[in-house]
């Protein structure tokens, strides 16, 4: 797995966002020098950097300029401006979500144009990455993009608190109902002063418009899923946030959220859950190497 990974990282450093060749700089040895924009937070651009040395060195004639975007919005909007005025980078990270409008302003490639021919992907190899990961790569059935990562959300909580809750730590919630019945138990109001020092399950609600609104999309999805519906319609002409189960998902969001009182807790989950005031909360792997430091004195 490890080297399907890197070849599909080394795929992605050759397929270029904006052939900005005028503006590319060779470096006195004339090794050619790629820009690459990224998000990669501090917790997992060691694994990045891992990955371009190791590029650089099976492929001596190429410097990869990596440079730290914010993403979300930010980075979405520089890209636009970028390729408006002509300084794009060559290849860029972004997420998802985000592809259609760049494909709206003109400001991406289709990968048609790089894997066809003799330098380009197999078919073998476009089957061997997981149809999930090449649906979201695409838009409206072209693709667009090829997945250089895949993460994935999972339950982390605190076993030491599910014992003194008297909870099974061997038996996390396995349904809606074990979630909100689990969290109401590990939900404490210590000193009796009407607010919660310990909470049982964040419920990430924060301003769609700001850095973590996707955040908050990312972790709504799987319970929008759970209760039968989808994101788009198959077709990507209308989304389905306001189906039957859009509206399920969301009403038990709401209920968790305000019989927790979250609108007076900490919206630093990761915080809490290293000070041992948050229980539940839902994560993924790129925090796990802090965590590893993080969390070593927590079962």
């Amino acid at each position: 797995m490890k080297k399907l990974f890197t070849s599909f990282l080394i795929t992605i450093l050759f397929l270029f966002l904006n052939l900005s060749c005028s503006n590319k700089k060779n470096e006195p040895n004339d090794k050619v020098v790629i820009k690459f924009w990224h998000s990669f937070v501090s917790s997992t651009i060691p694994a990045l950097n891992e990955l371009l040395a190791k590029f650089e060195k099976e492929n001596p004639g190429i410097k990869i300029d990596a440079q730290y975007i914010p993403t979300g919005d930010a980075l979405i909007q520089k890209l636009v401006t970028a390729v408006q005025s002509k300084t794009a980078p060559d290849i860029s990270w972004l997420h998802s979500d985000y592809m259609e409008d760049l494909v709206s302003a003109d400001a991406i490639y289709k990968m048609e144009d790089f894997i066809k021919g003799d330098d380009g992907i197999s078919e073998e190899d476009l089957n061997d990455i997981y149809p999930a990961l090449i649906q979201y790569s695409s838009w409206k059935g072209t693709l667009y993009s090829l997945p250089m990562e895949a993460t994935n959300l999972a339950l982390l909580y605190n076993k030491d608190l599910f014992r003194k809750a008297g909870l099974d730590p061997n038996h996390p919630p396995r349904n809606w109902q074990e979630l909100k019945d689990y969290a109401q138990k590990l939900t404490i109001d210590k000193n009796k002063d009407g607010k919660f020092e310990q909470v049982g399950f964040f419920v990430p609600v924060f301003p769609a418009a700001g850095p973590l609104g996707s955040w908050m999309v990312w972790q709504f999805t799987p319970f929008l899923w759970q209760a039968g519906g989808n994101l788009i319609n198959p077709e990507q002409t209308r989304v389905l946030y306001n189906s039957e189960a859009g509206i399920k998902a969301l009403t038990l969001w709401q209920d968790m959220y305000n019989s927790q009182k979250l609108n007076t807790f900490t919206n630093l989950f990761e915080n809490a859950f290293v000070s041992k005031s948050l229980a539940m909360a839902l994560d993924g792997p790129w925090n796990l190497p802090r965590y590893k430091d993080l969390l070593k004195n927590i079962d």
